[in-house]
This record gives structure tokens, sequence and C-alpha cells, in this order.
């Protein structure tokens, strides 16, 4: 049954999403397939053409000839400082690679289509607003992750640091004195460092790349990101950081979490005949085992060979690898499907938001060992929550995997929270999609949905945190003190020279 009772007018939907960032796009691509089912004309730019053809649904991409997969030993030595330089090397470089190519020049340059709504992704991208501009339409953005504070400035939401971490800080929201404080570094270089070493790259390559008939008449970038009707985010409160939204900013977090299908008859065989249970093993789309250096790898195997369960990784090992007859591997497995079946007892995972979606809406208990981004502070909050143990990558020995293992198998407590966990995800007035559905349709219905804007968006710093009026009072203060001072000084005096 659907949540949107109200009739919308089928509209022409535009997604740019240029970026080939697999899991941020994936994340949200069940939205644009449901809007076209439900009539919707909807035209996705993006790296991640549908494999099938689907009813008003029109594919224009990708952007890239060729790019090379990064080996994630590149990633795991980020620190809070290199986390925020990693973002601003990513979107520069992607800017130029993505929107130089000959087939978005055309697209953009293109005056042959117009769209009623624009939906993009600003991560690493902010130039993608654009869009709503040259199309004269509302813009929704698409968040793949809880906003970081650059994010959270553009849409005046609170992200203070003391008490919502950094998504990067490798921390949990419980932070101590050292974590808050580099909790308010990495936040001040995202507030203000951003806006001098970042943003004017991604104005160059708007004023560079962005260039249509009447583009002259486009405001700045900065009004442009603050005009934004609608945040919609790849997050929930239940397994995140609970934190103030606006009313324009939605949580649709598990979007993507799908009925499970029949699996294939050889997966389906093994793990139906898994008396001892199954552990799934998967570290996402970015991480490669064949890129670790060889002594992790050999703990990892090591500690899974010996494991009674059946095991399946998501893996395609080299040649030289030898693995017992328990473990099946392969370059891709239907994970929310295996997730699903009764048998599968644990899941061994680098901690993917998308991961932790899925393990929490099946009640499975998780061994995570993240690797970079947001990945360890998910797992932070799955330990601290009780359905999951994290093991650090740089410290991690067979032992401590092992234990980690033997841990969350024995105690019956993880599978319990995992429940209890799964219950809270899973108690929403409606379904993520059709939340997601109804947000986006409510801006076509209500012309762009203004009034969903923070009506803060127009005040500076100074005004925003009251530092007018706090120096006012601090100067009264400081006046009402000195002639207090010069008061009792001259009453002193006169009592002085009366004795």
């Amino acid at each position: 049954m659907t949540a949107c009772t109200v009739v919308t007018r089928a509209a022409n939907i535009l997604v740019f999403m240029p970026l080939p960032i697999k899991s941020h796009f994936h994340g949200f691509q069940p939205l644009f397939e449901e809007l076209a089912h439900r009539g919707h004309n909807v035209t996705v730019a993006s790296s991640f053409p549908l494999d099938r053809p689907l009813v008003n649904y029109t594919d224009v991409g990708p952007f890239i000839d060729k790019t090379r997969k990064r080996n994630v030993m590149e990633l795991v030595h980020m620190d809070f400082i290199t986390s925020v330089q990693l973002k601003w090397d990513i979107g520069i470089k992607m800017s130029d690679l993505v929107m130089s190519h000959e087939n978005m020049k055309k697209f953009v340059q293109s005056s042959s289509d117009s769209f009623d709504l624009v939906m993009i992704e600003t991560f690493c991208q902010e130039y993608t607003v654009t869009m709503g501009h040259k199309f004269n339409a509302p813009v929704i953005n698409l968040a793949p992750a809880m906003p970081w504070v650059s994010n959270s400035q553009w849409m005046h939401v609170p992200a203070t640091f003391s008490y919502i971490p950094d998504t990067c800080l490798k921390s949990r929201s419980d932070m101590g004195f050292v974590d808050r404080l580099k909790n308010t570094i990495t936040g001040l270089m995202q507030s203000y460092a951003d806006k001098y070493f970042y943003l004017p790259k991604m104005k160059e390559a708007m004023n560079t790349y962005f260039k249509y008939e009447g583009w002259e008449s486009r405001p700045p970038l900065e009004h442009m990101l603050k005009n934004v009707s609608l945040t919609l985010v790849n997050s929930n409160f239940a397994i995140g950081v609970a934190r103030p939204y606006l009313p324009g900013i939605v949580e649709v977090g598990g979007m993507h979490i799908k009925p499970p299908s029949a699996l294939p008859e050889n997966l389906q065989t093994f793990l139906d005949v898994a008396d001892e249970g199954v552990i799934y093993v998967s570290f996402g789309s970015i991480v490669n085992l064949n890129d670790l250096p060889k002594e992790k790898l050999d703990i990892f195997l090591n500690v899974i060979q010996k494991l009674k369960q059946k095991v399946i990784i998501k893996w395609i090992p080299n040649v030289n690898v030898k693995l017992s007859k328990n473990i099946m591997t392969g370059a891709w497995f239907p994970q929310n499907d295996i997730l699903a079946h009764p048998n599968v007892r644990l899941f061994i995972t680098h901690g993917g938001l998308h991961s932790i979606e899925e393990t929490v809406n099946y009640a499975i208990p998780i061994v995570g060992v993240p690797f970079f981004a947001d990945q360890y502070l998910n797992m932070k909050i799955a330990e601290d929550k009780g359905y999951g143990k994290l093991v650090n990558f740089f410290e991690i020995t067979e032992e401590s995997f092992e234990n980690a293992i033997k841990e969350v198998l024995s105690n019956v407590m993880y599978k319990e929270v995992a429940k209890i966990q799964s219950q809270v995800f899973k108690d929403q007035p409606m379904r993520p999609l059709d939340r997601a559905v109804y947000w986006v349709e409510y801006v076509i219905r209500n012309g762009g949905a203004e009034h969903l804007l923070s009506d803060s968006i127009e005040l500076n710093d100074v005004q925003y945190f009251l530092l007018d009026i706090s120096l006012i009072v601090l100067v009264l203060i400081g006046l009402i003190i000195c002639l207090c001072y010069l008061i009792v000084a001259k009453m002193s005096s006169k009592k002085l020279n009366t004795d």
C-alpha cells in the first residue's frame, strides 16, 4: 500500500549524480526507479546506468572512460585532518575528470530538455547545484550519509562539535576531551578553511564547465547551496547519531533494502545444509582483500579456515591461494538475500553504512574491521549498542580476530541485542522508500516548498552565533564593572578624607 495519498502530477525529474562512487549512487537508485514506476519521467545522469530497460527511466552517461580502482591501503592511514584534505582532493580531481568528458559537455550545454525538479549529490561536487539554475527548477540534495559539517552549514542545521562526531573522526558520540578537540579542529577546517582552499575550486569548475544559455545571471554558488529545497539523508537515528534537523531534512536510511528474493540454487543449497550455521564475509565494493599486506590477509584466512561454520566470502582469491572446502568465494553475492537466510549467524564486515543497515534489518550480529571514512564510527556505534564487535585493522592478530568471532557467536546477548535493534529500526510510520517518494512529490506539489527553509539562511556567523550581541553585552558588563569600581573608589576616597 502506498504511503502517498495525495495525487501528484507526473513530473520531469533530472537526477544529476556524475561522481563514480558506487555506494553513494546505489543507496538512492531505488528512489529513482520507484519515481519512474509511479509515472514520473526520470532522467539519470550518472556513472552507473541500469543493466535493464525501465519505463520512464532514461540513463545519460557514464562520463568516465576509465578509472583505476583505488587500493584501500592508500586510505587506511587517514586521520581526522587528512580526511578533510582527501575530500577536497577527490572533489577537485573528479570535477575535472567528470565534467571534461565530451558527453557531459554536450548534456550540460544542451537546451532541448526541461525539468520540473533536479536531484543532486553535493558530496565532493557542490557545483551540481548549478543544474537547478539551468532548468529553473527546485533542487533536492541527496546526502549519502549523516551530513558533514561543511554540508550542514549550507542547510543551516547544528553540527555542534561537542556531541556530533565527524564521520571520519574514528570516535563515537560520547567523545572525551581529546576527541572533542579533534572534532572541533576538523569542524573548523570544514567551516572556514573549506571556503578558502576548496570552495573556490568548485566555483572554478562551475564557471569552466557549466556554461549554458543564461549562465551569466547565475547566483553565487553559496546562495544556490543555501536555497536547496530538501535534503534526503541516507541515515537513521536508530542505528546512527541522533541529532537535530529542520523539516526540510529527512532521514531515509534503508531505502535500498528489499524483501529477500530467491537465491541461486548452488548458494541456496550451501546455506541450507550448513548445520553449524554460515558466516558471511564482505568488505564492500572498494576493499579488495588482495590489496591487503600479506600478513594481514594471512590473519584473515588462517582464522576463517579454522571455523566450523560454512563461510561465504565476497572475494576472488589469487590463483596461489588455497582455501578449505567450507569456504565459498565469488566476485559478487546477493548480500541482502543471504543475510535474510535463517542459517546466517554472523556477518564479518568493513562497517559500511549499507551493510550496517542490512545487518540490523535482519538482526545479524557483526564483527567489523573498519578501514576508512565512516566505517570506524559505524562500528563503534554497533559495539556501543551491543550487537557487534570492532577489531582494529592496525592491531589485528589471529588471536584478537578469532576471539572477536568466538565471542559474538557464543554470547547470545549479541543476537538478542541485534533483534532489539532490528525492531527499533523497523518501527517506522512508513517505509523509508515511501517516505522519500512522499517528500520528493511534496516539493513538486508545493512549487519548491520554500517554507521548509530555515529563516537563518541569510544570517552570517556573527549574527547566527549572536557574536555582535555578546560583544555589546560584554561591553555593557565591562562598563558597569568600571562604573561600580569608580563609585566605590570615590566613596572610599571621601571616607578617608573625612577620617
